[in-house]
């Protein structure tokens, strides 16, 4: 069995550098480049492009690609059913969600998990929304967490709750004692922003669009915890879920209020899983976990 070669291979088809690949899978860059090699030397084709800027997959490793998705996950799946028949819950679970998942809720939750299933190992990657159904149906991940807008074929929605853009600020914020806050009366204060653009479900709000893009921010950043530390400094207010921040919410540092915009509070956040493939036992469970922590979530926030 090629267990090991074929995470190789999908960790740098994933991240399109063999470096990056092996600082990921904490080996050694020239052992995941010798089992590249090596694979390539065994099928008779090139799997990837060597090229200035890293490693672009071929027509050739598209279709392997595939074919490891399947294989890794029929792996996990059949080890996680023989640890059943042993009495032991094992196995890995990946999962792929919006980074603000990944401040507060996911670290939980697999904190919770572990205390009675010690044996399970997970992926946690972060990524823009959009991006998430894709990891779904490739295979790169089990279970995702985005904003609902309609997903494609091979991903389907199994569970949501209400996500709206809200005004994330210090408690003793002067806006912290309106209501709803709109959009002109965030222009009177710093405001700090994640980069990047907005993800496609933002378009039924115009109007949030239009604003982010016009106004001028004292700090933008790629990372939601930097700009929680910033929020929590004084330096300004920020535009997120509550799902990012559960914690400073709930201890009073922080609050946040809904944006007076209609179109923006519609937003959902979602659980997607794939329609193509049996998920592995242990995944299920972690599913079920899930899905029952997010509703307890809704019922706190």
């Amino acid at each position: 069995m090629h267990a090991a070669v074929l995470k190789y291979f999908q960790e740098v088809a994933r991240r399109g550098s063999v470096r990056k690949a092996a600082a990921t899978l904490n080996v050694a860059s020239s052992a995941v480049n010798r089992q590249l090699l090596k694979l390539e030397a065994e099928l008779g084709v090139e799997l990837f492009d060597r090229l200035p800027g890293g490693m672009r997959i071929t027509r050739a490793g598209e279709v392997l690609l595939r074919h490891v998705a399947d294989t890794l996950h029929d792996f996990e799946r059949v080890r996680s059913d023989i640890d059943d028949l042993r009495g032991v819950k094992s196995g890995h679970v990946s999962i792929a969600a919006v980074d603000s998942l990944l401040v507060d809720f996911l670290p939980q939750a697999v904190e919770a998990f572990r205390a009675e299933f010690p044996a399970v190992t997970y992926s946690l990657i972060a990524m823009s929304a959009t991006d998430v159904p894709a990891e779904i149906i490739g295979g790169r991940a089990d279970i995702g967490f985005t904003f609902v807008s309609k997903l494609p074929s091979g991903a389907q929605l199994v569970a949501s709750i209400p996500a709206p853009i809200g005004v994330v600020m210090p408690a003793k914020h002067p806006l912290a004692s309106q209501r709803k806050i709109a959009f002109k009366d965030c222009r009177r204060y710093p405001v700090l922003l994640q980069q990047g653009p907005l993800p496609r479900m933002f378009a039924l709000d115009p109007e949030f669009a239009a604003f982010r893009e016009t106004i001028g921010a004292k700090l933008v950043s790629n990372s939601i915890t930097l700009v929680k530390q910033a929020i929590r400094r004084n330096m300004g207010i920020s535009f997120y879920t509550k799902l990012g921040f559960l914690q400073e919410l709930a201890d009073g540092e922080l609050v946040w209020r809904p944006l007076a915009s209609r179109a923006i509070n519609t937003l959902r956040l979602g659980i997607v899983t794939p329609t193509e493939r049996k998920l592995p036992r242990v995944t299920g469970l972690v599913l079920d976990y899930l899905i029952e922590r997010l509703h307890a979530v809704e019922r706190t926030v």
